[in-house]
């Protein structure tokens, strides 16, 4: 019997979680990219918010001056994307350029530009640790 309501509880976990394909563009421009920043990213939209573990690849060198990078997140459902909120949790500057992400279940993408340019890094003298970016239209294509 236990095996059972632990088998549905995954079921209902897993069925409730949805993609968020996410491309995460660096600037390209002097002392942009970084090593290690300890990135992650806080979906917020209209029913609540959904936070990512560590975004890395293991495989790449990830978050390198002028590079994208795609990441697929599988987290709940969020309603309409408004705004994402990145923390870093490293030293290391590294400056987002834009963030486009594809929501399952949407056809256009949602984009999410740092305008500003504005470095992240738990150093206070080289940026922020927490950066908020909300989008005026999730249509791009205008």
């Amino acid at each position: 019997m236990m095996s059972r309501i632990l088998l549905v509880a995954l079921l209902i976990t897993t069925s409730a979680a949805i993609r968020y394909r996410t491309y995460i563009a660096t600037a390209d421009q002097k002392y942009a990219g970084t090593d290690n920043i300890d990135l992650r990213i806080n979906f917020i939209g209209t029913l609540k918010s959904a936070r990512t573990g560590y975004v890395d690849d293991p495989h790449r060198d990830d978050f390198e001056r002028g590079t994208t990078h795609m990441f697929d997140f599988y987290l709940p459902d969020v309603g309409e994307l408004e705004c994402v909120e990145l923390t870093v949790g490293d030293n290391d500057m590294w400056i987002m350029h834009y963030m486009l992400v594809y929501k399952q279940g949407r056809s256009l993408p949602h984009l999410f530009r740092n305008a500003k340019l504005t470095p992240l890094s738990t150093d206070r003298s080289e940026g922020v640790s927490k950066l908020k970016l909300c989008e005026n239209s999730g249509d791009i294509s205008k």
